[in-house]
């Protein structure tokens, strides 16, 4: 049975859990390294061998699926230490089977066109239905279609080399699987040492990620040093702050591009201060991300990093559409303080220790 949604929201149709009855579960990369200890041996991983028996037995059995997100990949890249990178990777691929939520841009756009159908009464036939998880890294980036195969010229043979395969095309199959295999292993591992040189010179850089974060972390120091300099928004509508920022800087070229293909103009949708909110809290992803920002910039000795925006990022997408979501304590409390989990269905946790006791009680 698919997982029952609460009903505040406008929840996108169009976007389908295929994993059911499987319970989504979401864990922030500092549990998967906590999990990563436990599974080799490291001393500080005995307190965690317990969670670790408890997610694997979910996992073999069935019950449960661990995916993984963009932000896991970007994190993972800035790990250093390839032998660590491997560990975790080990982890994730037994847990995930690489399983990964879709990107966040896409998401974004499906619950835009949720959130006007709901607010104008219609229904936009301009989306086709999309699953919310998909295989690999591909579809954590927007990327979909997996590994194929190109001639010279660029043209697709995929399908002529599977029917000429001299093994037949079950065999061609069971190759692509395991490159595909191979290939997202790689991908989540990163590079050894030994093969970092050679990457340099053609141009890898596993800073990419993060100089991206800093550019966004940059414009919330800047709206810091406003706040700073007009301290009533904080103790007042700061959330209309955030939230008018979180439509004008994360939203606004998809929305542009709804309203132009729906014949509309912005005053249909923004008519009032009041609509404007209805439309931001209306879609699920928006609402987690514009609470977190929001708690963030109440306190006004915030020092903003690149990681902050990637745990919002990951939060926004996983709260509202897993079954359950293991994250640090600070991002916990603000989700649980803000009723969080009644509005999205979704168990939120700090501890490995609380996912035990809940996936006990499924």
């Amino acid at each position: 049975m698919a997982r029952q949604q609460p009903q505040a929201y406008a929840w996108p149709s169009l976007l389908h859990r295929q994993e059911a009855p499987l319970r989504l579960v979401y864990l922030d990369l500092n549990h998967w390294i906590s999990l990563a200890k436990a599974a080799t041996g490291h001393r500080d991983g005995d307190r965690r061998k317990g969670a670790l028996e408890a997610v694997r037995d979910v996992s073999s059995a069935g019950t449960a699926l661990f995916p993984l997100s963009a932000t896991h990949y970007m994190e993972m890249s800035g790990i250093q230490d390839p032998r660590q990178r491997a560990d975790i990777a080990d982890v994730m691929e037994e847990l995930s089977g690489f399983t990964t939520l879709i990107n966040r841009t896409i998401l974004m756009r499906y619950e835009i066109e949720a959130a006007l159908d709901e607010m104008l009464g219609s229904a936009s036939t301009r989306l086709d239905p999309l699953p919310l998880c998909g295989r690999g890294v591909g579809p954590a980036f927007g990327v979909h279609g997996g590994l194929r195969i190109k001639s010279k010229d660029g043209r697709d043979v995929t399908d002529s080399a599977r029917s000429s395969w001299l093994q037949g095309p079950e065999a061609f199959d069971a190759w692509l699987s395991e490159a595909e295999r191979q290939f997202e292993r790689g991908i989540l591992r990163g590079p050894s040492d030994a093969d970092v040189p050679v990457l340099n010179l053609r141009g890898w850089d596993p800073r990419v990620a993060r100089v991206g974060a800093k550019k966004r972390v940059e414009q919330e120091i800047e709206l810091s040093a406003r706040l700073d300099a007009e301290p009533q928004w904080r103790r007042g509508r700061l959330r209309d702050v955030v939230s008018g920022r979180y439509v004008a800087i994360e939203l606004l070229d998809l929305l542009n591009e709804t309203i132009t293909d729906r014949k509309l103009v912005t005053a249909d949708i923004f008519a009032s201060r009041e609509a404007a909110r209805r439309f931001a809290d209306s879609m699920p992803s928006a609402d987690v991300h514009i609470t977190l920002t929001t708690a963030a910039h109440r306190n006004r000795d915030k020092q903003w990093e690149p990681n902050d925006i990637f745990d919002i990022d990951a939060l926004s997408s996983a709260v509202p559409y897993c079954d359950a979501v293991v994250t640090e304590r600070h991002a916990c409390h603000v989700l649980q303080s803000t009723k969080m989990p009644a509005k999205t269905g979704t168990k939120i946790m700090a501890r490995l220790q609380d996912l035990v006791s809940w996936l006990d009680s499924m």
